[in-house]
């Protein structure tokens, strides 16, 4: 089995930050991806906390907070996988479908170009 050389999601969702930050988009990410190195702390302890605090498995990694050019909508989440290989998990797909029913535009993006057409897809809708 060949290993996939595409790039990581990290990487796509860097440069698709990157993007947004040189054309003045206001994007925030996320924590729901960052994954903590299970030694040196009480690993389990610290999951329950963030939890608590409102980290929620399954979120968009990413917030666009820009209003549509009819002005119908003022966010924007994105799902960021990768360009081959990345696969919605079942928390991912329920966070989108609730913010779906809630009207919220959802997209997932396969790769940082998928993310840019979805971004302009929805700031020209």
């Amino acid at each position: 089995m060949s290993k996939n050389t595409t790039p990581l999601e990290k990487e796509e969702q860097i440069a698709f930050v990157a993007y947004c930050e040189a054309n003045e988009i206001c994007v925030v990410s996320t924590q729901n991806g960052f994954k903590m190195p299970k030694v040196a702390f009480n690993y389990a302890a610290y999951s329950r906390t963030l939890k608590n605090m409102g980290l929620s498995k399954g979120f968009p990694d990413l917030i666009i907070l820009e209003k549509n050019k009819s002005k119908t909508h003022e966010v924007l989440f994105i799902e960021m996988k990768r360009q081959k290989g990345g696969k919605l998990h079942a928390e991912q797909e329920e966070w989108l479908q609730k913010l779906d029913d809630k009207n919220y535009c959802v997209g997932v993006a396969k790769g940082c170009e998928s993310a840019v057409r979805i971004l302009q897809k929805y700031l020209n809708s």
